[in-house]
């Protein structure tokens, strides 16, 4: 064929059959694709990396005789240089410009405090944030590779791509954060301290570990996330046909997560904080700290079924990629602080979810067990994605655009029968002050929006545009440093530099305490547990404990009691 015809027939190769067929995907995909208009804001910007069309790029690379990984990326250097605004145009930007009005971020940073003013965007401008505090690496650039990337064997020399290196070293990131034997211990016996005062403040009660130290995907300093149930206050509710969610049942709960901290407060072994008890958030949990480890035990009343839990153990089934990634974009928020949702980030479930329904947009272009094209896919994906126009569902897999959309009476019918098409539409109206926050729905609660809160979502952007572009040309540099010395390539390049690449000497230091402590605790669980002392020094079961029916009867004599008064005196001659 000459070079006329491949011109015409730009999606034809006649020596490249993986170039040919990647070019007629490109060119299906872009005929089912609605395109959006950017929004008008000059403050968002979106980061384009040079490979929406691969067709246009193996073209150019047979025009010119060249490497088809040169063209690529030459064409990712000149999109990022043209999408990121130039130094110059920084300088007149002020630190707390980088955060919306109003938040913790800005009224720390800002000179003059400024109110939010009603019915105005919140905007404020992005950028690849760097880790931070002790995260930070040393300014005197004076740098130990061991603290920088504890994963990575110096003596490690292997003959593989930059694709295989990649993998290679997201599985040794994977396998560094996995908890050893000895902080397994040691998590196993800061949970029976916690569970021996939850059970000697509430008798009736039964105890369950949830979340990470439950699926497995549990790091180092991961949370011990526990969840308390109340039999006898539960078949009461239904007794009666009462929901949990009442005001006397909250209430009842709330009393226990009090009860909970005045014991936890006694207690030796823990510590509470000022701000331990978070009565007014979605799930009411209490928060304690184990004084020789630092390991943080957050306790909650289960209400229902942790659906969460049973869709993370089905998805990391499905996804042999998943807990790897998971690990590595983890870290990558928590070293930049963007992983609080309280600050703005993502939690540790809203990141699974956010990396699944990328997974699930990759439509099988990848082999399943390919971890590195599935690290950058995912990077790209939400690289690109605008926030501002479009929402994500995971259950079933669809993209919807935010706001109210107009509906046929089918459309109302089938939305009044479909609990997700029902979530969808509680959770696609953005906020107006805040229209560029990430529309996650939650696939165990349809009209739970995980992204609600998560209004750095532009800064997590930008970071992972910036890791994404930065990998590939390390990847590149790999390659051909590699050719010539391949000691001195691994030496040279960490090819997770952009993502996790942070000071973990305080991470191991804490590993160490949390290791010696569970090495120390293999034949005890404390002298309290084996002599039956309760936390305040009284021996037995007496002290105020209290059980669950014995609560739930308080609360109701307490009810009866105020409703008598207000039939007997008047709605306005109650005492306080």
């Amino acid at each position: 064929m000459s070079g006329n015809t491949l011109g015409k027939t730009r999606d034809i190769y006649v020596d490249d059959l993986d170039a040919t067929l990647e070019a007629h995907r490109a060119t299906n995909t872009a005929k089912i694709i609605r395109r959006v208009s950017a929004p008008t804001d000059p403050a968002v910007k979106h980061i384009s990396l040079g490979n929406a069309n691969d067709h246009e790029v193996h073209a150019e690379a047979h025009a010119a005789g060249g490497s088809l990984q040169a063209v690529r990326d030459e064409r990712v250097k000149v999109d990022l240089v043209a999408e990121i605004p130039p130094k110059e145009d920084r300088k007149g930007q002020d630190p707390w410009d980088y955060w919306p009005v109003g938040t913790i971020q800005h009224k720390r940073l800002a000179k003059a405090p400024q109110k939010k003013v009603k019915g105005s965007v919140q905007e404020y401008h992005a950028r690849a944030m760097i880790p931070v505090n002790v995260w930070r690496r040393p300014s005197d650039g004076v740098e130990d590779k061991h603290a920088l990337r504890p994963w990575l064997d110096d003596g490690d020399v292997t003959r593989e791509d930059a694709s295989q290196r990649l993998a290679s070293e997201i599985r040794s990131f994977e396998q560094y954060m996995t908890p050893s034997v000895d902080e397994l211990k040691a998590v196993k016996k800061v949970t029976a301290q916690a569970r021996q005062v939850i059970d000697s403040t509430v008798n009736d009660s039964s105890f369950q570990v949830i979340g990470s130290h439950s699926t497995g995907l549990a790091m180092p300093w991961s949370d011990i996330d526990v969840a308390i149930s109340l039999p006898a206050i539960e078949e009461e509710a239904a007794a009666h046909h009462k929901s949990l969610t009442g005001l006397k049942y909250q209430k009842l709960y709330h009393k226990t997560l009090r009860q909970l901290r005045q014991s936890f407060a006694k207690d030796p072994d823990f510590a509470i904080n000022v701000d331990s008890l978070v009565i007014h958030a979605r799930v009411p949990i209490l928060r304690v700290f184990h004084r020789r480890t630092g390991l943080e035990v957050q306790i909650q009343i289960r209400t229902g079924l942790h659906q969460q839990q049973q869709y993370t153990l089905a998805y990391l089934a499905e996804y042999p990629t998943l807990r790897p990634l998971y690990f590595v974009l983890r870290s990558c928020l928590q070293v930049r602080h963007l992983n609080k949702t309280y600050a703005g980030g993502l939690g540790s479930y809203g990141i699974l979810i956010m990396i699944v329904n990328a997974l699930k947009h990759a439509s099988g272009r990848y082999d399943r067990h390919d971890v590195a094209k599935h690290l950058l896919h995912v990077l790209q994906f939400y690289a690109r994605s605008d926030p501002y126009v479009n929402g994500f569902s995971v259950e079933p897999l669809r993209i919807f655009r935010k706001g109210k959309m107009s509906m046929t009476s089918e459309d109302c019918l089938e939305r009044a029968t479909d609990p997700v098409l029902r979530g969808i539409g509680a959770i696609a109206s953005p906020k107006p002050s805040q229209p560029y926050l990430l529309c996650l729905q939650d696939p165990a609660d349809p009209s739970n929006d995980l992204g609600k809160q998560a209004y750095a979502i532009k800064h997590i952007q930008a970071t992972f545009g910036k890791a994404r572009w930065t990998m590939i040309r390390s990847m590149g540099a790999w390659n051909r440093l590699s050719k010539i010395s391949q000691e001195a390539c691994g030496q040279r390049l960490g090819l997770l530099d952009a993502l996790v690449c942070a000071q973990y000497k305080h991470f191991d230091a804490n590993r160490n305490k949390i290791k010696e402590y569970g090495a120390s605790a293999s034949h005890e669980l404390g002298s309290k547990q084996m002599s039956g002392i309760r936390p305040d020094g009284n021996p037995g079961s007496g002290g105020g404990k209290m059980s669950a029916r014995e609560m739930l009867d308080k609360v109701m004599e307490v009810d009866e009691r105020k409703a008598a008064e207000k039939a007997g005196r008047g709605p306005g001659n109650l005492s306080s």
